[in-house]
């Protein structure tokens, strides 16, 4: 990307765009507020809405795999209102701040910046799904303005950086890469000293709630990493690079010759960008620091979706913001560097174009209609048992009720992937929720997420059939729904 102008903060310029950050405003609001939320969203709110006190709410966050910035956010908006749709109103201003202070600081040509804004990952992934991926989005971009206008206050650099460790774990690993990036920057380096001991506080917090508990099976738990050589998932982690870059044309995990081909394609992008970086030392360093630790907790750890390995993305963007703010060194661009830029950019775009247009048409998750359902014919009053417990918490977050987990045994909301969760099959399912029936006299309202795999007539238990969503993009987050009567106090 290249300056638009001489200066980095063009006000005419801005000016401009007013009119593209009014439509982005728009769609995101038409989109956020179209979206159904899914398991990962609400997993979140449940917890910050349920827990009963502090250490438990702590221990909960444990088990999520992510800082606790995101879940304190959350913790105060239930302290106003246990409706989700306040999660999603708080989400659209941190979307709409990012977004702004991009537009008015980042010093990039109009096109290159329009274009950022309605790619994949600002239009629908960060901005339509209410997680803890924008608040990084936006200390991030609170951090880049700060460098670029405040270039020698080390000290507040750190202390966003600090905030930035503690919004999820990608964003830890990129702000981790920052921090040596300032120090190795600063003069005179007296001055960032003075925050490294808030900041290291802050690594300490954030790696503190990331470490799950012992018992934790979510992805694999704190044992289960990667250690030993493979070379085709070591080539399944490369091409994270083009999924992240492109969105568009990706490989399957499971296609041995796509995965070898564009892992090679995707060390032709990582050498591109490299060479535009070549004169500019500090931006180079960031990019292959956080690069490599992105690839390398890939490979080690989780391949991820692409709100994980988009973060590559988001350090392309960054790294070239550094670039251009670096100075004293040539800034001449090499060969093809702007059509490069505008081809990832352009794809984005296409990426976001599809993936919103189909989240309009689509929902998410068939959760909110399956809520709506057992609102409006006046089903919520039954005693409501649900599995499996992940895909059924979402609907739990939109009925604002607990709901009976054969997977605990007991009552619940928010999912915890611990020891004391047990996976069950529909037999199982059913004979809870027959004895429940012989404790309250009361008939059943089951929710499954799949077409029951039981005989319908149980003894004396009837099960019956009353509606399925099968509308979802989760294809483990489309529901039946089915009451359960016992004849005996039924007739």
């Amino acid at each position: 990307m290249t300056r638009g102008n001489n200066t980095i903060f063009n006000t005419k310029l801005f000016q401009d765009l007013n009119f593209y950050f009014v439509i982005f405003i728009i769609l995101v609001f038409v989109g956020l507020f179209n979206h159904s939320m899914w398991r990962d969203e609400l997993n979140g709110w449940l917890i910050a809405r349920d827990t009963q006190s502090w250490s438990e709410f702590f221990n909960a966050v444990k088990y999520e795999g992510h800082p606790l910035l995101w879940y304190l956010c959350l913790s105060f908006l239930n302290k106003l209102s246990h409706d989700p749709v306040l999660m999603k109103i708080f989400h659209f201003f941190l979307s709409i701040t990012s977004i702004y202070l991009f537009l008015k600081y980042a010093p990039f040509k109009k096109i290159e910046r329009v274009l950022f804004i309605f790619g994949y990952l600002p239009i629908y992934e960060y901005s339509l799904i209410s997680r803890n991926y924008m608040i990084g989005i936006l200390f991030l971009m609170i951090f880049l303005v700060i460098h670029s206008l405040r270039k020698h206050d080390y000290v507040l650099q750190m202390l966003i950086l600090a905030i930035l460790a503690n919004t999820n774990a990608y964003c830890l690993l990129i702000s981790l890469a920052l921090a040596i990036t300032t120090i190795l920057e600063s003069k005179p380096k007296k001055e960032i000293f003075k925050a490294l001991l808030i900041y290291l506080a802050a690594i300490f917090l954030s790696l503190y709630t990331l470490i799950p508990p012992s018992d934790s099976n979510l992805q694999g738990g704190a044992n289960q990493w990667f250690w030993h050589f493979d070379w085709y998932r070591l080539a399944q982690s490369i091409t994270r690079i083009w999924n992240a870059y492109v969105m568009i044309l990706v490989p399957g995990d499971g296609k041995i010759l796509d995965v070898t081909g564009f892992s090679f394609l995707s060390l032709g992008l990582l050498a591109f960008v490299i060479k535009i970086l070549y004169t500019k030392r500090y931006a180079l360093f960031f990019y292959i620091f956080a690069s490599s630790e992105i690839l390398l907790f890939t490979y080690l750890k989780f391949l991820g979706s692409p709100r994980h390995y988009g973060m590559l993305y988001i350090i392309l963007i960054t790294s070239l913001w550094l670039a251009q703010t670096e100075g004293n060194i040539n800034n001449k661009p090499i060969r093809y560097q702007r059509t490069f830029i505008l081809i990832i950019l352009i794809a984005q775009v296409l990426a976001g174009i599809v993936a919103y247009g189909r989240d309009l048409t689509l929902p998410f998750s068939a959760s909110r209609d399956t809520a709506n359902y057992i609102r409006n014919h006046k089903l919520e009053n039954y005693t409501i048992v649900g599995s499996e417990d992940f895909a059924i918490s979402p609907i739990s977050g939109y009925l604002g009720k607990k709901i009976y987990y054969p997977e605990i045994k007991n009552y619940g909301s928010y999912v915890l992937f611990n020891g004391h969760r047990k996976i069950v099959d529909d037999l199982e399912v059913v004979k809870q929720a027959s004895d429940l029936i012989k404790n309250k006299q009361d008939k059943i309202l089951l929710i499954l997420n799949h077409n029951i795999g039981v005989n319908t007539k149980q003894d004396d238990i009837t099960i019956e059939l009353i509606e399925k969503f099968n509308d979802s993009l989760i294809s483990n987050e489309q529901y039946y729904l089915y009451l359960i009567k016992h004849e005996k106090y039924t007739q």
